[in-house]
């Protein structure tokens, strides 16, 4: 696959000229991922841009005890491992990224991004509203780590919804991991919404049938 392609329609890289998106497509790497595997791990020494094209990815940060706790699932057209330390002098990832499924990400060292990111206003623009979107995302997660797991889960249902649509190719597993809970509370509060008619279930997909009723639970004040 040509990176230029895939960068010409994908925000903020849209934005820039013709001519410095080839030279950005022209060094960029396009890399496969299988399921399961690691494209860092945190900690590691950071130093490139990473879009997703296809598949998806998921972010996790461990805890003290060692125990993983997903904080994004990345969809494609995103960038990951990257807002995190723009502006700053982070050379380390402070994260850990995953493919869920079978992957394929455009890598693009930081000296080729930031030669363009100094170059370009709109390119600028474009990142510093990135940047807004995935602080107001992290804000969120934060308040919702105080509500109970039933609206927890349905503020992810939604989220998700937004990026992938009505049908989400996610495991409870991995909804219990993003949620903060464990797997025999995902599958029994799901149960609930499968009962209601609002989701219906097969094996590592969801499809949403009611997202009004979702929606008011969210919407509710405990």
């Amino acid at each position: 696959m040509s990176a230029k392609p895939f960068l010409a329609q994908t925000y903020p890289f849209k934005v820039l000229p013709a001519a410095e998106l080839d030279r950005l497509a022209a060094r960029a790497r396009v890399k496969t991922y299988g399921k399961g595997e690691t494209i860092y791990s945190e900690g590691d020494p950071a130093d490139s841009v990473w879009v997703l094209s296809k598949g998806r990815i998921q972010i996790f940060k461990y805890t003290t005890q060692g125990r993983p706790l997903a904080i994004e699932s990345i969809a494609p057209g995103e960038l990951f491992g990257t807002l995190c330390r723009l502006g700053g002098d982070g050379r380390q990832y402070p994260c850990t990224a995953i493919a869920s499924i079978d992957s394929e990400i455009v890598q693009i060292s930081d000296q080729e991004f930031l030669a363009s990111y100094n170059r370009f206003p709109a390119l600028v623009l474009g990142v510093c509203s990135l940047c807004s979107q995935r602080l107001q995302a992290v804000q969120g997660l934060s308040c919702s780590n105080q509500e109970p797991v039933e609206k927890r889960l349905a503020m992810l249902l939604l989220k998700l919804q937004g990026k992938h649509g009505m049908i989400l190719p996610f495991t409870k597993r991995e909804l219990a991991e993003q949620v903060g809970t464990t797997v025999e509370t995902t599958i029994r509060v799901m149960s609930r919404f499968q009962k209601k008619g609002w989701i219906t279930s097969s094996r590592g997909k969801l499809q949403l049938k009611a997202l009004e009723p979702i929606q008011k639970l969210v919407d509710t004040v405990c």
